[in-house]
């Protein structure tokens, strides 16, 4: 077999060393072009405009007082006085509706997964133990329930099955 090798290494060699051109080969010359570039003599910078070395002073403006307009206050105050009160509205009845019962449930298998969407292509959330209990939120047609834990508010999806009636 290590004959086999070697005989195929040389006959490729030797193909190679033929159809690059054997003993004749002389490689390409290139003729290199080197490019010149023009210089381009800039324009002077224009003279920039520089503000006065004089010293600058902070002067405070005084604020001129308000006067006070007396009169109009006290004959705002006499017409808050003469303004009789208003009757209290009527009582209003509010029809007060009983809340839906929670739909609470055990997790009926010992391990189960609560994933990120009603399906097993979902990711995986949370692995619930059994006996953990739930509120079930919302049941689809292909038997997926979205559920909340009771004990930390985490939200996700399970196979009704696995959940028992407690």
């Amino acid at each position: 077999m290590g004959k086999l090798i070697v005989g195929t290494f040389l006959i490729l060699g030797l193909a190679f060393y033929e159809l690059s051109g054997g003993s004749d080969f002389v490689p390409e010359s290139r003729i290199t072009q080197v490019a010149t570039a023009e210089v381009i003599e800039e324009a002077p910078a224009p003279e920039v405009t520089r503000a006065s070395n004089a010293t600058l002073v902070n002067v405070a403006a005084e604020p001129e007082p308000t006067p006070v307009p007396e009169a109009e206050i006290l004959q705002a105050v006499a017409e808050v006085v003469e303004e009789e009160a208003e009757p209290a509205p009527a009582p209003v009845e509010i029809a007060v509706t009983e809340p839906e019962p929670l739909d609470l449930r055990l997790v009926g298998s010992s391990r189960v997964n609560m994933r990120a969407g009603p399906g097993t292509t979902y990711a995986v959330l949370d692995t619930l133990d059994g006996g953990t209990q739930t509120e079930v939120i919302e049941v689809n047609a292909d038997g997926w329930a979205r559920v909340r834990i009771s004990d930390t508010g985490q939200i996700g999806w399970m196979a009704e099955r696995l959940l028992s009636d407690g």
